[in-house]
């Protein structure tokens, strides 16, 4: 049986840090579960022996070598005092901080004066370019000819009202999402984000097109009566009139609830991309990005990463994230401001009482009145609608607009 040192060992054998999944299988042991890698790096997490770097876990201390014991310098006697009572100190805790104090000595002597920081940002602005001209020309790209570079403006239809928010450069409705697109859709739980988007996922899939949904907030089927996402996405076809075989030969799910192996990024990475190139996904749902890092710190690279390959690959993509604060219709999201700016735009659906004059002028409510709305706060890709509008979650478990969706006044032409 594996035991603790086991793990500390194999992280000595391999330069102190290693994967999860490098330890489970190089000591021939499950990654989660009983007596698994990932419980037994929790107890050493807990004591001090080993701590986590991103994906990695690493020895949070080198062991000290064994040095000759050096003989203490004599002093001169002293009477003898009365004894005190000694405070007892666990071995363990007096071993731990005796290599700790000599691994910041060891440090201490390595230390080196910081570096120059303007010469540093100056002196690539100021040496001459000798060496590597060709390789450097290559990162520098032109235009194309305008025949290869015109690309229309396409629409990834959603079925839903949030088609109309997305217009053309004459103010005409789009149609749907910008095709390929990256959007956030952030809010407070309990706004109706979910339930848009799993209307979303079955619209799409019904049509046709292949359809990605990556859960972190529910189990897609549970073996218990609970009324569990895969029963309220049925439901929901059922209402719409629209055909479950169709959808199921083109929605594919990963349960990172179900399947918690899901939620090492290394992992969900590898079988997000198999499931995308394998099935031609079209349509990625990504409901909630918690479940790309649970450090909202990393979160946006996570998110970025994801993005990049949904934009190479030309998968559309939406990812639901919660809101942070209590100022309720802003940028305030998990992840940060940061994690909009690696996105193509940011939806909120949000609820609160409206305050703001603006709020109320694009509402046509009382200040202090409570509502639900829908808006698209940015978007790179295109025009879009930039009021707020109404909406509420329906009896039978939709989000919808209660008012007509506005539309950009054309320009009179004379």
């Amino acid at each position: 049986m594996v035991e603790e040192n086991d793990i500390v060992e194999f992280l000595k054998t391999h330069s102190g840090q290693a994967s999860l999944s490098e330890i489970a299988e190089g000591l021939n042991i499950p990654k989660y579960g009983p007596k698994s890698a990932y419980a037994l790096l929790q107890s050493l997490k807990n004591k001090g022996v080993v701590e986590r770097r991103g994906e990695l876990w690493a020895l949070a201390i080198e062991e000290a070598k064994p040095k000759p014991a050096e003989k203490p310098a004599e002093v001169p006697m002293k009477p003898p005092e009365q004894p005190k009572p000694e405070v007892a100190v666990a071995p363990e805790i007096e071993s731990l901080v005796r290599a700790m104090a000599q691994t910041l000595a060891e440090a201490m002597k390595s230390v080196r004066t910081p570096a120059d920081e303007w010469e540093l940002a100056t002196k690539p602005m100021t040496t001459k370019i000798e060496e590597g001209k060709e390789k450097l020309s290559t990162l520098v790209l032109r235009p194309d000819e305008a025949v290869e570079a015109k690309k229309p403006l396409l629409g990834f239809p959603t079925g839903t009202f949030i088609d109309q928010l997305f217009l053309t450069p004459d103010g005409k409705s789009l149609g749907g999402i910008p095709i390929c697109g990256q959007f956030a859709i952030t809010g407070l739980p309990g706004a109706g984000k979910s339930i848009l988007v799993e209307e979303i996922a079955v619209r799409v899939a019904a049509s046709g097109r292949k359809v990605l949904y990556a859960t972190a907030e529910d189990t897609w089927k549970s073996a218990t009566p609970r009324f569990d996402l895969q029963s309220r996405l049925k439901q929901k076809a059922d209402i719409l009139g629209l055909d479950w075989n169709k959808i199921r030969e083109n929605l594919f799910v990963l349960d990172t609830v179900a399947y918690p192996e899901l939620r090492d990024w290394n992992t969900f990475a590898e079988t997000y991309r198999y499931v995308a190139e394998k099935e031609k996904i079209e349509l990625a749902i990504i409901d909630s990005v918690t479940v790309l890092e649970s450090y909202r710190g990393a979160l946006k690279y996570r998110v970025m990463e994801l993005a990049r390959y949904n934009q190479v690959h030309g998968i559309t993509a939406l990812y639901v994230n919660q809101r942070s604060s209590e100022v309720w219709d802003s940028y305030d999201m998990a992840g940060g401001i940061g994690l909009a700016h690696n996105l193509d735009g940011t939806i909120i659906v949000d609820y609160g009482r409206v305050y703001w004059y603006d709020q109320q002028v694009d509402l046509g409510v009382d200040r202090g009145e409570f509502v639900r709305i829908v808006r698209v706060l940015d978007c790179r890709m295109c025009n879009f609608e930039r009021r707020r509008i109404r909406v509420d979650i329906t009896k039978d478990g939709f989000l919808r607009a209660i008012e007509p969706i506005p539309k950009t006044p054309e320009v009179e032409t004379k």
